[in-house]
């Protein structure tokens, strides 16, 4: 079974991407709540904090870091400094040259080359809590306007974001696994729930890819959907044929 679902995945996205047809995924709502930040930032003459997550390459980490292109760019053009400290992991170690060369064509797009502060893109360290101590610190030294944490956070999430809050920042956080998106619901002023941080990355790089992978997730909670409905039917005229059928 598992097989064949991946199977049907690999012939959903190959579709799109052969057909030229580009999935429409609509503005997500945290990306208002994102532009609000940072002029709030920029009218305050504080920096922004933006984080993309602790992990290496993987599906949050690539939405995170188009999330970061937007916020860079955003932060050039309204001449606010912006804050990218990264770490965290062995497998940060790989994302952390993107992320700067990101930042660093941000400002080189809006034509702010020499505001770009390589200083501003600290690695802290490659072990979780030790890269959570120094994010913390910077928070309570620089006393941003906003703090925007996506990508793939764990354990270290509501460490952040109870720091962010308590130093006065607008706190936008995205919940990658349902284990932290109440705590940090309670932490953030505003909050990306599950699918909505690669949906805001698909809709703002316009990749064929993220975007077919969204609408291949949209075409599985439909099935799912509806096959919970027939298998409730089902059931309740005595046959345990889905159950047999997903147990397979």
């Amino acid at each position: 079974m598992g097989l064949l679902l991946d199977i049907a995945v690999f012939v959903i996205v190959y579709y799109y991407l052969k057909s030229g047809k580009i999935p429409y995924v609509r503005r997500v709502a945290g990306l208002d709540a994102i532009e609000e930040a940072v002029g709030r930032s920029a009218e305050m003459g504080k920096p922004v904090m933006s984080t993309i997550g602790i992990d290496g390459f993987n599906y949050w980490t690539l939405a995170a870091l188009t999330i970061l292109d937007h916020v860079a760019r955003d932060c050039a053009k309204k001449g606010c400094r912006i804050l990218v400290p990264t770490g965290g992991s062995d497998s940060s170690y790989i994302v952390r040259p993107v992320a700067e060369e990101i930042v660093k064509n941000a400002y080189k797009l809006e034509g702010k080359e020499e505001d770009y502060r390589p200083e501003d893109l600290p690695f802290l360290s490659g072990q979780q809590y030790a890269y959570t101590g120094g994010v913390v610190g910077i928070i309570q030294r620089t006393k941003p306007g906003a703090c925007i944490m996506v990508g793939g956070h764990h354990s270290e999430a509501m460490n952040i974001a109870e720091t962010s809050n308590m130093a006065g920042a607008l706190t936008i956080t995205s919940g990658t696994y349902m284990g932290n998106v109440a705590v940090l619901a309670c932490a953030s002023d505003y909050i990306l729930i599950g699918e909505e941080t690669p949906a805001a990355g698909a809709y703002l790089s316009k990749d064929p890819a993220q975007r077919a992978s969204i609408r291949c997730q949209d075409i599985y909670k439909g099935i799912s959907i509806a096959l919970i409905i027939l298998g409730t039917i089902v059931l309740n005229f005595g046959s345990n044929f889905f159950i047999q059928l997903l147990s397979s």
